[in-house]
C-alpha cells in the first residue's frame, strides 16, 4: 500500500480531510499538500517509486477514523450507543479563561486556549499546534507552531475554514525532537493522531512519545477557503489583496465576521450570514462526517450558548463560556492545573438539551447514511441514526425581516432549545 493506494481509497472518493497526517507519518518526507490535496512533493517521486510502507493510509482517518480502537487504549471500554455523539468522559463543566484578554480575544470564553497557557506555563510543554492565519495571505487559515504563552492569544478564535494541519509537526519531531508538544484540533486531528501513536513507526513512537495533550473543539463542519473568499468578496465586498487581518467571531458576544483592509478600516459581516453561506462551500467528508466531537482528545469543548446562530441574530441571553468535557487523566490533570493557578474559572453544569451544530450534523450523516455512498465510518460499528431528517437549510433559515428591518423570528431555534457550535473555541 503506497501513495497510490491512498489516492485510490481516499483521494478519489473524496474521503481526505485535508488533516496534514500523511506529511507527518511519511518516512521520507515526500507528502505535501497542492491546497487541501495531499500530493508527492518531489518531482523525481512517481506514484509507482513510493516506497510501499503504507503508513500515509494507515494514519488516515478519512475513511477509519478508528474510533474503537482508540477507546480501548484510552479508556478500556468503548462508548455505547447513548454516548455515540458526546463519547466517553468523566464530567462536564462550564469553563471561560480568567485572563481578560483570552477572554476578550475568544469566540467561546477561551476555555480552550486557557488549557493551552497551562500547558505551557505550568506543565512545561515546550510547543503549542493551534490553527492561526496565514502570513502571506492572513484570510487563510495555517497552522501555527506557539512556543510562548502570550503567542496563543493571537489563535484563540474559532477558524471556520480547512486547512493542512498535522504536517506542521514534522518540523518539531525533524528539529527538536525531544520537545513536548500540546495540540488543539477538530476531530479527524485527534483521530489522526491516536492513530499516529498506535504505529509502530518512527514518527508513531515520537507522538506517543512527546505529544502529551490533546484538546478540542466540537465541530459541526469545516468550510472550504473558498467560502472565506466568498464572505470576504460578496458580503464585505473588500479585494482579498487588501485584507491584513481576518476574525471570525469578532466584537461583543457571539461576534461577526471582522475584516480589516489595509487602509485600516474594519468591514462586518453578520455572522449568522456567515454560516449560511459557509453551507456552499463544505467537502463531501466533512458534510458526510460521522462525529461531533471525537471522543479521544483529553479534553473537549463545545460552544456553552443555546444557540450562537439565533444569538447572531437577536443578540445573546447568556454570557460567553464553554462547555468543557473532561475525558483523561491528562486532560483532568490540566483543567486542575488551569483552575489552581488562576487561568481558568470552571463549574458544574448539567448537560442537556439538544444542541444545532450537533444536531446539523446528526440530520447530515442520516442522510449520507441512506445514500449509499462512500461515506466514514462511524465511532459506533454499525450503528445508524435512524431519526427524521430535517434539511440543513432549514436549522439555519435566514431571518424574516418586518418592515422595520428587524428579525421576526428564531433562525435555528427548536423548540426543544437546540444549540449551535461550528467553530473551533
Amino acid at each position: 500500500m503506497t501513495f497510490q493506494q491512498l489516492s485510490k481509497d481516499i483521494l478519489a472518493t473524496e474521503l481526505c480531510t485535508a488533516c496534514g497526517a500523511c506529511e507527518l507519518a511519511c518516512p521520507p518526507g515526500v507528502i505535501g499538500f497542492d491546497g487541501l490535496e495531499p500530493v508527492l512533493t518531489l518531482a523525481s517521486w512517481t506514484e509507482a517509486d513510493c516506497g510501499g510502507c503504507g503508513d500515509c493510509l494507515d494514519v488516515c482517518p478519512g475513511a477509519d477514523p478508528a474510533t474503537p480502537a482508540a477507546e480501548d487504549r484510552l479508556f478500556g471500554r468503548r462508548r455505547t450507543v447513548e454516548e455515540r455523539w458526546t463519547g466517553i468522559f468523566s464530567e462536564v463543566l462550564a469553563g471561560h479563561s480568567l485572563e481578560p484578554e483570552v477572554f476578550e480575544a475568544s469566540a467561546s470564553g477561551g476555555s480552550l486556549t486557557a488549557l493551552m497557557r497551562t500547558a505551557m506555563s505550568v506543565l512545561d510543554v515546550d510547543v503549542v499546534l493551534s490553527m492561526g492565519r496565514d502570513p502571506d495571505e492572513p484570510w487563510r487559515a495555517a497552522p501555527r507552531l506557539v512556543r510562548e504563552p502570550s503567542g496563543l492569544t493571537d489563535t484563540a478564535q474559532s477558524t471556520y475554514q480547512l486547512a493542512p494541519y498535522l504536517g506542521a509537526l514534522r518540523e518539531v519531531m525533524e528539529k527538536s525532537p525531544e520537545d513536548t508538544v500540546a495540540l488543539t484540533g477538530v476531530a479527524c486531528h485527534i483521530q489522526a493522531m491516536r492513530k499516529l501513536q498506535a504505529m509502530d513507526t518512527e514518527a508513531g513512537r515520537w507522538a506517543r512519545d512527546h505529544v502529551v495533550l490533546m484538546l478540542e473543539p466540537a465541530c459541526s463542519s469545516s468550510t472550504r477557503p473558498e467560502g472565506t473568499l466568498a464572505v470576504i468578496r460578496e458580503r464585505a465586498r473588500v479585494p482579498v489583496e487588501s485584507v491584513v487581518r481576518l476574525r471570525y467571531r469578532e466584537g461583543d458576544y457571539p461576534g461577526d465576521i471582522s475584516v480589516r483592509t489595509d487602509d485600516g478600516e474594519d468591514h462586518r459581516v453578520p455572522f449568522w450570514q456567515a454560516v449560511r453561506d459557509f453551507a456552499g462551500s463544505k467537502t463531501h467528508r466533512c458534510l458526510s462526517c460521522g462525529d461531533w466531537m471525537s471522543g479521544l482528545a483529553d479534553v473537549s469543548v463545545s460552544d456553552g450558548d443555546p444557540n450562537i446562530f439565533a444569538a447572531s441574530v437577536e443578540g445573546a441571553d447568556q454570557h460567553k463560556h464553554g462547555r468543557v468535557f473532561v475525558r483523561t487523566g491528562a486532560g483532568a490533570a490540566a483543567v486542575a492545573a488551569a483552575s489552581g493557578h488562576g487561568l481558568l474559572a470552571v463549574s458544574p453544569v448539567e448537560l442537556k438539551g439538544l444542541n444545532l451544530g450537533l444536531e446539523r450534523k446528526r440530520n447530515r450523516r442520516a442522510t449520507y447514511e441512506r445514500s449509499g455512498t462512500c461515506i466514514p465510518l462511524g465511532p459506533v460499528p454499525g450503528h445508524r441514526e435512524e431519526i427524521e431528517i430535517v434539511p440543513d437549510e432549514r436549522w439555519i433559515a435566514a431571518p424574516e425581516t418586518t418592515a422595520e428591518g428587524t428579525s421576526a423570528d428564531t433562525p435555528g431555534r427548536t423548540a426543544d432549545g437546540a444549540e449551535e457550535r461550528e467553530g473551533r473555541r
